[in-house]
């Protein structure tokens, strides 16, 4: 072969005149073969993978590299560049991958191939990638995520470093749509003073629509830990939060006398009452003591003014809270396409709002009624002839709370609870005693009473002091000594006065000796010296959700359902199944 190979090379590489012809087209036909050869190697030529701490070695090369995705952002300076911002950890350290016209993104935690070119610039390595093949994955890929409560993360968030997790909670505060860089909180209450446990985010990516604050909402991302900080964070990518629009939102209405407050609600849908007034250009609301803050209405709001006049009126205007450069100051602004309309006339305004917009006026005329949408503010109990309570408008804590004291028609046979919806005819008069308003409650109508609040053993007399009087969940074992009985924490000499309710089933021969979750209301009375005051649970029992008499706790060790008092609908209630098995 080699020899027929020299022959042929001989041939068309002498001197002879007569061939001379003929060995050029050969030697030029020969050059586009090698030519066309060379570049369907170059092409069809797999890209070599490589680690990420080999990338120096291959400047200016297109290589692979195969890693665990930990974080992305599109448009990484909002300029409108159809791009994505990769991070790649393969273990040996961590790469940029800059992917121009991408397609879309997996979920971080998986595993991905990418490829592109090495760049080195200034100091700085990252790979170019442009395409939708830049980036590959298989189902197979994809990480296996754990589905938790923040409480669990709470307990030892070291177990879940690195991995995949998935939290449902509220976020502390409001989000933009272009934002692609946020640090926000994810609570277990709406309200955030009542959250037990919150979880850091940081929140990488435009959402593409705005998350108003206490928003329940589902978020995916990889635990770590922040050093910088000291502090656990999620990691989340801002397209994949999942909001539950089927989530009544707690809208904050804005203090007049607390404007050094306000920047906490920035970003924010809020309401704010007060006297508005209406111009070609500037909208302004007054309040009671001359301030004002600016008003953005839509052009529906112009169109209804010209229909109704609502200058000079009371109003209560609804938007998002934003600073104004122009104006110095801040503004409600209904103009960023997701706020509800700023104005509706036909919607009355709030008696608490009046109170707070133009007091004297609303003093001024005592034989006045009105109907109150409110909450009460701490729980009252029943019995007594005539109470005095508070009415609230937000039926937990936030900053801003407007509060009214009221008087009670009585005697009362039911509780009213803390957070309580109420719906009350009341009138208006001024209190010299107190020297402040006060309204007298008529009659009234109460809504569903709220869930009872979890109490733990750790937060100690101070912090339930906040829930006195109220309904509430505590674990412990019930134990009768002395003539009385107590809850007891788990291992431990604690203990409370416990008032059980008759034919309470967490003191039968089937839940005896077992720590459950109870429920009742906490209590405050005298210790039996009198020198001090202790905690009770009054009315209480085990947590019995279904009703079959069997503590969710048992039904949870057993096997069962907390929500339906047949299981697997055999015809023998769960709580008769739970007996035979310990026949």
């Amino acid at each position: 072969m080699a020899d027929a190979v020299k022959g042929f090379m001989d041939r068309i590489t002498n001197d002879d005149p007569e061939t001379r012809g003929q060995q050029l087209w050969v030697m030029f036909a020969l050059s586009l073969f090698l030519v066309a050869t060379l570049n369907w190697y170059a092409y069809v030529r797999e890209p070599e993978v490589i680690r990420v701490e080999q990338l120096l070695e291959y400047k200016n090369e297109v290589v692979k590299v195969e890693g665990t995705l930990i974080s992305w952002v599109e448009d990484p300076y909002a300029s409108g560049d159809d791009r994505i911002d990769a991070i790649i950890d393969d273990g040996t350290g961590v790469v940029e991958a800059r992917w121009y016209r991408p397609a879309d993104m997996p979920p971080i935690g998986t595993t991905v191939t990418v490829m592109g070119d090495v760049i080195e610039y200034d100091g700085r390595i990252w790979l170019q990638s442009l395409g939708a093949g830049a980036v590959e994955w298989t189902t197979s890929d994809l990480p296996e995520i754990e589905v938790l409560a923040i409480a669990d993360v709470a307990q030892n968030p070291a177990a879940y470093q690195g991995q995949v997790i998935q939290l449902t909670g509220f976020i502390g505060e409001s989000i933009a749509p272009d934002a692609t860089f946020t640090s926000a909180y994810l609570g277990d209450h709406p309200n955030y003073g009542n959250s037990e446990h919150q979880m850091h985010l940081i929140i990488r990516s435009a959402i593409g629509q705005w998350v108003e604050a206490t928003s329940k909402i589902e978020v995916q991302g990889m635990l770590t830990y922040q050093q910088r900080d000291l502090r656990w964070s999620l990691q989340v990518q801002g397209p994949e939060i999942l909001v539950d629009k089927n989530h009544v939102l707690n809208i904050p209405q804005l203090d007049w006398s607390a404007q050094a407050t306000w920047s906490y609600q920035s970003g924010q849908t809020v309401t704010m009452t007060g006297v508005l007034e209406t111009g070609e250009t500037d909208w302004r609301l007054h309040g009671p003591s001359g301030e004002f803050i600016c008003v953005l209405p839509t052009q529906a709001d112009r169109d209804a003014n010209e229909t109704v006049n609502l200058h000079n009126t009371v109003q209560t205007v609804e938007g998002r809270l934003m600073w104004s450069s122009s104006s110095a100051g801040w503004c409600i602004d209904a103009n960023n396409g997701m706020s509800p309309t700023l104005v509706n006339p036909e919607t009355p305004v709030s008696l608490l709002g009046m109170l707070s917009a133009d007091p004297i006026g609303t003093v001024a005329d005592p034989d006045a009624t009105y109907t109150l949408s409110a909450y009460v503010k701490y729980a009252v109990e029943p019995g007594v002839e005539q109470d005095e309570a508070y009415f609230v408008d937000s039926a937990a804590y936030s900053p801003g709370w407007t509060t009214v004291a009221v008087t009670l028609p009585g005697p009362r046979t039911m509780w009213l609870e803390a957070g309580q919806n109420i719906i009350a005819n009341v009138s208006v008069s001024w209190d010299d005693e107190d020297m402040r308003i006060r309204l007298i409650v008529h009659d009234f109508t109460l809504g569903s009473v709220p869930s009872a609040r979890t109490l733990l053993w750790d937060d100690g007399a101070t912090q339930w002091s906040y829930s006195r009087d109220q309904n509430v969940l505590l674990n412990g074992k019930a134990i009768y000594e002395e003539g009385e009985w107590k809850l007891y924490r788990e291992g431990s000499n604690e203990s409370i006065l416990l008032t059980p309710q008759v034919q309470a089933i967490g003191t039968d021969e089937y839940h005896a000796d077992q720590s459950m979750t109870w429920t009742g209301r906490l209590r405050q009375m005298q210790s039996a010296d009198g020198m001090s005051l202790v905690y009770l649970l009054d009315q209480a029992d085990a947590l019995d959700s279904d009703g079959d008499r069997l503590a969710n706790t048992l039904e949870d060790a057993f096997g069962t359902s907390t929500t339906s008092e047949d299981s697997d609908d055999d015809g023998v209630s769960d709580r008769q199944e739970y007996i035979d098995s310990l026949a």
